[in-house]
Order: structure tokens, then C-alpha cells, then sequence
């Protein structure tokens, strides 16, 4: 009775406490259901109590099995039974692995024994065009001395070149009194005068506003009864280098324009602290470039008042540079005296020159000295290579895809298939232009404006290279170059010195790969092999991997394809030429 009393105590101190509980939710208390009400909810049957309060015995019912899941594994067998799944898998993995390692082995075998390059240079670079068969309007204008005549206006900036270029234009009569009028005007209203003559050259709104030559200004006139003369006046501010070096490689003959000012030749030929002058490094640039004539003009004679002293003191001191240094000979420099605002000792029959100037000087005139310019012997014929100067896309009969160059070895023809390197994509030529006429053929020296037929114009690429589709020319990310530092060179070049490369048309990044050996500068024999450094002043042969490829040729094969130029830091650092590449 005491045991059914608590029990009873217990009930009702359990009922109180739930409806207290319920008073405060705010509603009934909802009993959980047993496992039994939710198989029958589930309509899987009813079951006992006594089955839903305790495990069946082994062997008992299903709804046991069911509810307890004893046919299951345990935690332990499924862990153990996932390991060993595991284990198989990566085992596997493993066997797949190793063949796959094999497989990249003998890849990377494969790859490697691709990778092998071939060292072409000399006699080998020049059996390529045993086969080539030139045609007879091409032998015959490789026998020619006629065809135009490329010069390129270099020298220090505020030498006057352009106003020397545009009063030779005028003398020429390549440019008409109307012209020279409109420029005076239009130069006077902007408050440049004194620019009237350079305008003629600079037609570039940046070019007029600043005052300073930006980008090669080409220009077209008759020389003598034989041959043309075109006109190439390069930048001489010493950012806008490159643009000079494109425009020095189109060239045949150089003309160094000198600032006979007092003050100003100083300024622009001192290597001295405080003087950043142009007028060594474009010196250099031209021998290097391959312009065996150069003509030394010595410019604003009018401001020394055309005093003799002055320019024998200039021609002494540039002899020297041009000579010892340099390495030009004396046949092939002509000094002359001139006067580019003034028009003085440019045409021959020195109509413009004062007494002054003719009192003294008896050599020849500006033009004259142009005249007696004779190129030298282009060899055999070659097939075609024309470096790519412009894209044009304002000549509307040119079509959308058009270029500019000179062509430097063989010859183009309208119809004619060409390869355009390094992207190796052919094309048809439309059409050539010369000097805005068109024409059917155009032989070698020729500068030429080229439309295509049937081409994407972004394969056109200031750098490429036209060449024939039988004798393409070979692209590559590797050469072998012989050079010379000069003497502005501050950090020896070492394995891994970064450079920019530049040659013909083209500029890219480059890195010096290997330091083949030091050579003597004057006979060319090797020194040391493998040197740890080159610096200052040294002949050396160096490999140098290009960032993109390149359209180079040995110096045995083209003289004007080899020619290279190593820049770093804004400074040319080292000029020379290709003795070979890999490919």
C-alpha cells in the first residue's frame, strides 16, 4: 500500500507539473509516439509492447531485425570494409600512375630530341638558294647601278636635319612654291617660323607641336636622269632611337647633319657629364648598319657666319672620331659645309651660297656630293626578302591589307604568291605601288607599297618579312651573333643579361643565353672561350634567345637581314651582325 501511494504521489506531482507546463506554452503537451505508432502510421503493422520496450531474442521476429538492423555492419566492419576499398583503389591509381609516368617519360624523350636545333650559318645558309632560278627582268636589274638611292637624314636633335631635308626636297623640286608658302603661313601662325622649311618633313600634328621629329618622314624625288633619291629623315632625340635604327637599315648611303653653332656641335658630340648628344651613337648606328658613304654636313654655318676655322676645327676633331674609333675610311666621308634656313652650298649651282662660303670652300655642293654616290655590287640574285617599315590602311587602292618596305633581295611582280614570316601565312599580290603609281614589277632597292588579296591584315606586322614562297625565310628564337660594345656601356654583359634586339624593321626583348667567346677586335681571332663577362669596348660572340621569332639571316646570306643592334636602358650597348642561327 506504501509502494502504491508513492507511485500515486509520483502521478499526480507528474500531472501537476505538465499542466503547469502547458499553462505556460499556451497549449497541450504532445506525447512522442513509440516506435510501434510509427511503423503503423508508416504501415508497417502494429507490434507489442513488449517487443517496442525490449530487443527480441535472437531469431525472433523480422520486426525486430528491422527495427534494431542487427544484419547491418557495424561502425568498425564498415570502416574496415571502406579502407580495403581504399587500399584497392589506390593500388589502382598506382599502376595507372606508373604507366602514366612511363608515357610522359618516353614524351618528354621525344620532346627533347625535337627540341634539338641545328646551327645554320656560312656555306650551309647559302646552299639553301643554289636552286633558286632568277628570272631575266631580275638578272637585269641586279647588273643595273640605276634604282633608287635610300639616305637617311641622321644626327643630334636640333641640328637642323629637317630643314635641311626640306630645302634639298625644294632644290630637287620635289616640292612646289605653293607648298613652301602654305608652310611659312601656317608655321608663322603657330608661332614657329623658323620650322617653315622643317614642316615640309614633319606633317605629324605631334611632330608640328613639339618641334622635334618623332618617326621616320620618308619622301620621293629625281636625283639625276638615271636614278631616284629617297629621302629618309630619322628622329634625333635620343628617346626615338629605335626609330632611327629603322630608318639607318633602309639606307644605302648616311648623311650626319652637325650643328656648327657655337655650343651646339659640342653639345652634340661631347660625351662629357651634363651632354646627352646623339651625334656618336648615330655615327656608330650608320657604320654598323652597313652605309659605306657618309656625308658629313655641317649645318648653321650662317650663325658662325660661314667662318673657316669653325668647320676645319669640326672636321678635325669628327675625322678623328669617325676614323679611329668608328672605323669609316677617308674615301668614304665628305665633309660640307652648308646653311639649311638660308638654302646655302645645297644646289649645285650655288645660286643661295654668300661670298663668304665661296670664298673658301671648292668642294662639292650638297646634290652634287648625292650624285657621285654609287652603290656597291648586289652579287648574285636571291629570292625575295622585304621587311615589313608600314601597315597602311589609308590607300584606299591598296585595299584593307596593305604594307611598305624596301625590298632587299630579289623582286615582286603583281599575281605573285609570297610568304609572310614568321607567321607563314601566303598571300597574292594585288597590287604595287611606287610613289603613289602603280606598276607590274618592282626590282631590288626598290621601296614599294604592296596590297593583298584575300588575307587577315592582322597577319601584317611591322618586322615581318615578305619572302618567296619557294625559298621561304626560316624563323627562329635562337642566333648567334658577333658584336662590339661601345663605349657607354656601364654593367658587363653576362649570361642572362636582358637586352632588346633590333635589326632591320623588328624589336623584340632578348636574353644573352651564352657568352661564347671574346675575339680580337681586329683580326676576329678568339681570345677566350666561354668569358664570364663582356664589357666595355670588346669584340665577343654571343647566343641570345629571342622573346618571339625573328626573320634573320647569316651574314653570308643577306648583309642588310644580319645587321643587329643590343640596346638596354635606353643606350645602344653593342652593334654587330648574325653569323648564325638555330633552327
Amino acid at each position: 500500500a506504501r509502494g502504491g501511494g508513492d507511485a500515486a504521489d509520483t502521478t499526480t506531482t507528474t500531472t501537476m507539473m505538465t499542466t503547469k507546463t502547458s499553462r505556460v506554452m499556451g497549449h497541450a503537451p504532445r506525447e512522442k509516439p513509440i516506435a510501434g505508432e510509427r511503423d503503423a502510421r508508416r504501415g508497417v503493422g502494429a507490434t507489442t509492447t513488449t517487443t517496442m520496450m525490449r530487443p527480441a531474442a535472437p531469431g525472433g521476429a523480422v520486426e525486430a531485425k528491422r527495427a534494431f538492423a542487427f544484419d547491418t555492419l557495424s561502425p568498425d566492419q564498415a570502416a574496415m570494409s571502406a579502407r580495403g576499398r581504399k587500399s584497392a583503389v589506390s593500388g589502382a591509381r598506382d599502376v595507372n600512375n606508373v604507366e602514366t609516368r612511363e608515357g610522359a617519360t618516353a614524351s618528354a624523350a621525344l620532346a627533347e630530341e625535337l627540341a634539338v636545333k641545328v646551327r645554320v650559318g656560312g656555306e650551309d645558309a647559302l646552299s639553301t638558294f643554289r636552286s633558286y632560278e632568277a628570272s631575266r627582268e631580275e638578272c637585269a636589274a641586279y647588273a643595273s647601278n640605276s634604282g633608287d638611292i635610300h639616305v637617311v637624314i641622321l644626327g643630334h636633335v636640333d641640328a637642323g636635319k629637317s630643314t635641311l631635308s626640306g630645302r634639298l626636297l625644294y632644290a630637287l623640286k620635289a616640292i612646289d612654291d605653293r607648298v613652301v608658302h602654305k608652310n611659312a603661313r601656317d608655321s608663322k601662325a603657330s608661332g614657329k617660323a623658323s620650322f617653315a622649311w622643317a614642316w615640309v618633313m614633319d606633317s605629324r600634328p605631334e611632330e608640328r607641336e613639339r618641334g622635334v621629329t618623332i618617326d621616320v618622314s620618308v619622301k620621293r624625288c629625281v636625283l639625276d636622269d638615271e636614278r631616284q633619291l629617297v629621302v629618309l629623315d630619322a628622329p634625333g632625340h635620343r628617346d626615338f632611337v629605335p626609330s632611327a635604327i629603322s630608318g639607318a637599315a633602309q639606307a644605302d648611303a648616311g648623311v650626319l647633319v652637325i650643328d656648327g653653332a657655337i655650343g651646339g656641335f659640342e653639345n652634340g658630340f661631347d660625351a662629357a657629364a651634363g651632354h646627352s648628344g646623339q651625334t656618336r651613337e648615330h655615327a656608330r648606328l650608320a657604320k654598323s648598319l652597313g652605309l659605306n658613304t657618309l656625308l658629313v654636313v655641317v649645318n648653321k654655318m650662317d650663325c658662325v657666319s660661314y667662318d673657316r676655322e669653325r668647320f676645319q676645327h669640326i672636321v678635325e676633331v669628327l675625322t678623328h672620331f669617325l676614323v679611329d674609333d668608328v672605323k669609316f675610311t677617308n674615301e668614304q666621308l665628305i665633309f660640307i659645309p652648308v646653311s639649311g634656313i638660308d638654302g646655302a652650298n645645297i644646289a649645285p649651282d650655288r645660286s643661295d651660297s654668300p661670298e663668304a662660303l665661296t670664298s673658301w670652300y671648292k668642294g662639292p655642293a650638297l646634290i652634287e656630293a648625292l650624285r657621285a654616290i654609287r652603290l656597291p655590287s648586289r652579287g648574285e640574285p636571291k629570292p625575295l626578302r622585304m621587311p615589313i617599315a608600314d601597315i597602311i590602311t589609308d590607300i584606299r587602292s591598296l585595299g584593307s591589307a596593305a604594307c611598305g618596305g624596301k625590298i632587299e633581295a630579289g623582286s615582286l611582280s603583281r599575281g605573285q604568291k609570297v610568304i609572310i614570316a614568321p607567321a607563314n601565312i601566303t598571300a597574292t599580290v594585288k597590287c604595287i605601288e611606287i610613289d603613289g603609281l602603280a606598276v607590274d614589277f618592282a626590282p631590288v632597292g626598290t621601296s614599294v607599297d604592296v596590297g593583298f588579296s584575300n588575307l587577315d591584315p592582322q597577319h601584317l606586322q611591322v618586322g615581318s618579312v615578305l619572302c618567296h614562297e619557294s625559298h621561304p625565310i626560316a624563323s627562329t628564337t635562337e642566333i648567334e651573333v658577333r658584336v662590339l660594345t661601345t663605349d657607354v656601356l656601364r654593367i658587363p654583359i653576362l649570361r642572362g643579361s636582358k637586352v632588346v634586339l633590333h635589326s632591320h624593321m623588328l624589336a623584340c626583348d632578348a636574353t644573352v643565353d651564352a657568352l661564347v667567346a671574346q675575339v680580337d677586335t681586329l683580326t676576329g681571332n678568339i681570345i677566350k672561350e666561354n668569358p664570364r663577362c663582356i664589357t666595355r669596348d670588346q669584340s665577343a660572340i654571343l647566343r641570345i634567345k629571342t622573346s618571339k621569332s625573328v626573320c634573320v639571316e647569316p651574314t653570308s646570306v643577306s648583309p642588310t637581314l644580319s645587321r643587329v643592334t643590343l640596346r638596354s636602358g635606353g643606350k645602344t650597348i653593342a652593334l654587330g651582325a648574325v653569323t648564325a642561327i638555330w633552327r
